[in-house]
């Protein structure tokens, strides 16, 4: 089960960390002109599709995995709570997604504040992924 725990974890680190490095890098578009705005965007095109994909393939399949392992998890509040904030860091997930296939179609419609917000939105998940996974209220 610990080795399941740690890829479980490798695989929020990946995707979570590279969610965060792509709206860093998002938010950068809108200050560049020409083909370096073209490589931010292949660059970001390249980050989402294999490390925010393979990491949230990982964080999400061998989380299953882990409450196959030990049904009884299901029955804590903080777990519940935890789940919720993954659906929304998924729904995030595909709005950077979209975005990158708008910016791709539309470089000039980059926005700094709209990635920041996303940053942001991005970084508080996490945090209350980490409070909840280590102090476990609502056992």
């Amino acid at each position: 089960m610990a080795w399941i725990l740690a890829f479980h974890v490798f695989g929020v680190i990946l995707w979570l960390g590279s969610l965060l490095v792509l709206s860093s890098l998002l938010g950068l578009v809108a200050d560049e002109v020409g083909v370096s705005k073209e490589r931010f965007l292949v660059a970001a095109r390249r980050l989402f599709d294999f490390s925010a994909n393979g990491g949230a393939m990982a964080a999400i399949g061998f989380g299953i995995w882990l409450i196959f392992l030990d049904p009884g998890v299901l029955r804590q509040g903080w777990l519940h709570i935890k789940l919720l904030l993954v659906v929304i860091v998924i729904i995030v997930h595909a709005r950077i997604y979209r975005r990158i296939g708008a910016l791709e179609a539309e470089p000039s419609a980059a926005n700094r504040r709209e990635f920041a917000i996303i940053h942001g939105v991005l970084s508080a998940l996490l945090l209350g992924i980490l409070l909840l996974v280590f102090l476990r209220p609502f056992s």
